[in-house]
């Protein structure tokens, strides 16, 4: 983000103006610079430092493109909750007694300096710039020593451990998988009706051979187009979401041991032979146990960091100018 805010900079409010404007659908935000756009505790945070954060924004998510007016209203109240929430972890942080780790900040500075040092802008007020860029890696510095003081718990116990394991069974649980061959008559996406008809008359014909007793694994080394022809049409275990749902469709019906009938699929016209059907299985507790261990604290290093958030939000008035937040011409 640091380096995004500093390009704003470094580009020209006109410029940055513009994608604003874009981002909005043409419709320009109408904001005084010098105006109050929002007051968190004692602290103030200008519109011109909301503009230029939601420029930032717009140009890490969107990348210039145009957003619909009812997304980006709703992408500049989220800019808005940040820095706001950025500004209490900030004084938090502050209020701790924690120091910025000006080791890292120097390393930082040095990565960000060597990247824009050969822009105009940069040559003209590099001191101003780096004097700005220091501040906000301070902010950030204090804010992840500050995350790291909160998140920084005892690893959970056993019995902990296996509630979450238990309140948690689709976590654990291999899906059902279906074990495949196929035999693919590959077509270009962009070929003639003529080439798709006559992949899907071959797919027929072996189809026929097939129920004739012919062997499906030589047929695929034979004729399919795939990668798969060198194991004999093997494709192993797949599970939902893999195949297409045309295939899903086809294949959810099959008995193993069968082979479907012709289905058109993205590369071509495809047979498919189920050879077996494995059911969900939930994995025991043995086995996923470290897993399931690293996965609740997460889930509690994420609960007490926004609960941090949430208890800061309550006890600090915060009011934010909506006429500033929400108005376009």
């Amino acid at each position: 983000m640091f380096g995004l805010l500093l390009c704003v900079v470094l580009q020209g409010r006109a410029h940055a103006q513009d994608s604003d404007a874009a981002a909005l659908g043409g419709q320009q935000a109408t904001i005084v610079q010098d105006a109050v756009f929002a007051t968190v505790g004692d602290d103030v945070i200008t519109a011109a430092s909301f503009q230029v954060n939601l420029e930032a924004a717009y140009r890490q998510r969107f990348f210039h493109g145009k957003v619909p007016r009812a997304q980006a209203l709703a992408f500049r109240h989220q800019v808005a909750a940040n820095l706001v929430e950025h500004l209490l972890l900030y004084r938090e942080a502050q209020r701790r007694g924690i120091k910025a780790n000006e080791s890292w900040i120097g390393k930082q500075a040095q990565g960000i300096e060597a990247r824009y040092r050969k822009l105009p802008q940069w040559r003209k007020q590099g001191a101003e710039f780096m004097t700005q860029l220091h501040q906000q890696l301070a902010e950030q510095s204090l804010i992840d020593q500050l995350r790291g003081a909160v998140t920084s718990l005892a690893v959970p116990s056993q019995d902990a451990v296996r509630r979450y394991y238990q309140a948690h069974p689709q976590v654990f649980t291999t899906p059902a998988r279906l074990h495949l061959a196929m035999i693919l008559f590959k077509v270009a996406p962009w070929a003639s009706a003529t080439v798709w008809e006559a992949a899907a008359g071959k797919a027929r014909q072996l189809l026929k051979e097939l129920a004739g007793g012919a062997d499906f694994a030589r047929l695929a080394r034979e004729h399919s187009g795939d990668a798969s022809a060198s194991r004999g049409g093997d494709l192993g275990y797949v599970h939902q979401g893999m195949l297409s749902a045309e295939a899903q469709k086809l294949v959810a019906r099959m008995k193993p041991g069968t082979v479907s009938a012709p289905v058109r699929l993205l590369q071509g016209y495809a047979l498919f032979r189920l050879e077996e059907r494995l059911p969900a299985r939930l994995n025991g507790f043995e086995h996923v146990a470290t897993r399931a261990r690293q996965l609740l604290l997460r889930e509690q290093k994420a609960q007490a960091w926004q609960a941090l958030i949430e208890q800061l939000r309550k006890k600090t008035p915060i009011s934010i100018n909506k006429s500033l937040l929400e108005v376009v011409q």
